[in-house]
């Protein structure tokens, strides 16, 4: 029986951080990754650098708290913790000074992870979901970029990290709700984005990421875990809701944190649009996803987990 290791990845991303500890045994097929405990905490970020261009003073110390935080929390147990930055410190003036700080403050490495790289680790940790052969479409929608990457089977054949996130769109859509121009024109935006994405005739596709879960959590019953389709029946109704009302009085009645509420509108916006550019009706939402890529890369990579790989060409 291959040995268990344990480790800890801390996602610094543009809505949310989150702690992931998992346990990663090897197998013919890679890293087998299963989940021991999971935290999350909504720092806006994403928001923040569209709105100023910069992290600031005040963010970067309640970034600090929670990592130092999740930190001691990985380090009982643990075999190796990796941290790691997506689109809001790569887009950030202050980034590279804040990551270099924390890592010196923190005695542990933070490392900005490139768009490609976190479109490859997203896939590691969610391709055991996909299905083994065909022409297939993962869709990573976080804060500040939207990973895409087709696929033959599970194996990446083509990926692009487009620059438009749910709270970077959120920042310049107008009103609560949006107002139904400023939602029309940030439509506009994600054509362009869509300019990058992979030409392609995927069959199915596949989401993970911050909007794509949480829209996933707010049309699941309680008690439902898991896979979760969403059709664009599905997301048209829930569009029609989420622009009727505040995001407070929806977040009031259904129980989710208000801040994550804003930000579904600009996210369901991305994910629909990412459907209709490749003629797809729905999308298959699974739990997996950039943090357990990361645990199977340090399991399998050790300190070189968050680098792009060699250039071939």
């Amino acid at each position: 029986m291959s040995e268990r290791v344990r480790i800890a990845a801390i996602d610094i991303g543009s809505d949310t951080i989150h702690l992931l500890i998992a346990d990663v045994t090897a197998s013919p097929d890679g890293p087998i990754v299963r989940r021991v405990e999971q935290r999350g905490e909504l720092i806006e970020l994403g928001r923040l650098v569209a709105t100023t261009g910069a992290v600031g003073k005040r963010a970067a110390a309640r970034i600090e708290g929670y990592l130092a935080g999740y930190v001691k929390r990985a380090r009982r147990g643990s075999d190796r913790v990796v941290i790691g930055a997506t689109e809001a410190l790569r887009r950030a003036s202050d980034g590279e000074a804040l990551v270099e700080r924390l890592s010196n403050e923190l005695g542990q490495p933070v490392r900005i992870l490139s768009g490609a790289r976190e479109a490859a680790l997203g896939l590691a940790g969610a391709a055991h979901r996909l299905d083994p052969s065909g022409t297939q479409l993962l869709i990573d929608s976080g804060g500040a970029s939207t990973e895409v990457t087709l696929t033959d089977g599970r194996r990446a054949i083509a990926a692009a990290s487009l620059p438009v996130g749910a709270a970077l769109l959120g920042a310049e859509l107008r009103g609560d709700p949006p107002e139904a121009l400023s939602w029309s024109l940030g439509g506009v935006r994600i054509g362009l984005a869509l300019s990058l994405a992979p030409a392609g005739k995927p069959a199915r596709a596949w989401g993970t990421g911050g909007s794509a879960h949480n829209l996933a959590g707010l049309e699941r019953t309680k008690g439902r875990s898991g896979d979760q389709r969403l059709t664009m029946a599905e997301l048209s109704v829930l569009a029609t809701r989420l622009l009727a009302e505040p995001a407070r009085k929806i977040a009031r009645r259904s129980e989710e944190d208000p801040g994550r509420v804003a930000i579904l509108p600009p996210g369901l916006l991305i994910i629909a649009a990412i459907l209709a550019y490749y003629g797809l009706g729905e999308v298959t939402v699974v739990p997996e996803g950039l943090r357990e890529g990361m645990v199977a890369a340090a399991f399998e990579d050790g300190e070189a987990w968050w680098q792009d790989p060699p250039s071939t060409t």
